[in-house]
């Protein structure tokens, strides 16, 4: 049960959002120990920025998807430490978290982290391309998981930024269709492929059409 000095300085905290502890000393005159107790009782959580010198009640926090909540530049986490959060986000990400995704998440910097946390046993990487790494749990079946779908989700983002063909239609000769309509603006399917075949291209005037069909290429007109 707290005291009357501890329930103010838990309503006051309350008020407050986070506060550093020798913020609450001065507030209220009182040791850190008289803090620790008061805090104790009801439950707190310590920031994972800031040399985690900033307290927040344990209801006060509102954690998102990641376990992550933030009041102004302030962070917290469900689960604690940086470490600890560290070890939690990548482990829980389907595909586990790159350098960047996890400071993007965290806004904060842990690539020394993460080497510790690998030379510990705590996580496993994976080179994804020339430095790049990404972190992954430390639990061989689960990691493998991870890894594999790190390397699916990268194939599907190439697929889907690579340039979209006509059907049917190969990179060389769509360059080729596309040449000889800016050079011969006035012609149509039927002429501009003829053109190119009398240049050794293979091609057909449905091909042609096909190209202009899947850009939207309409025949310019002279007036």
């Amino acid at each position: 049960m707290l005291t009357d000095r501890e329930q103010k300085l838990v309503n006051w905290l309350r008020t407050r959002k986070v506060a550093t502890m020798r913020h609450l000393q001065h507030q209220f005159q009182v040791c850190h120990m008289t803090v620790f107790r008061a805090l104790k009782k009801v439950g707190y959580h310590t920031s994972y920025n800031r040399n985690a010198g900033y307290y927040t009640l344990a209801d006060v926090p509102k954690f998102d998807d990641w376990g992550l909540w933030a009041y102004r530049d302030v962070r917290f986490s469900r689960v604690g430490t940086l470490l600890e959060t560290l070890v939690a986000l990548a482990t829980q990400a389907p595909a586990g978290l790159t350098v960047g995704e996890l400071e993007e998440r965290l806004q904060t910097p842990v690539a020394n982290l993460l080497s510790r946390l690998v030379q510990h046993g705590r996580l496993q990487r994976q080179v994804l391309r020339g430095r790049h790494v990404v972190y992954l749990s430390p639990e061989a079946e689960h990691g493998r998981r991870q890894w594999e779908q790190r390397q699916q989700d990268l194939r599907a983002v190439a697929a889907s930024t690579a340039p979209a063909l006509p059907a049917g239609c190969p990179a060389p000769l769509v360059i080729d269709v596309l040449r000889q309509m800016i050079l011969t603006p006035d012609d149509g399917p039927a002429q501009w492929a003829r053109q190119l075949q009398t240049q050794g291209r293979q091609v057909t005037a449905g091909q042609v059409r096909q190209v202009q069909e899947h850009y939207a290429l309409e025949k310019k007109r002279r007036n």
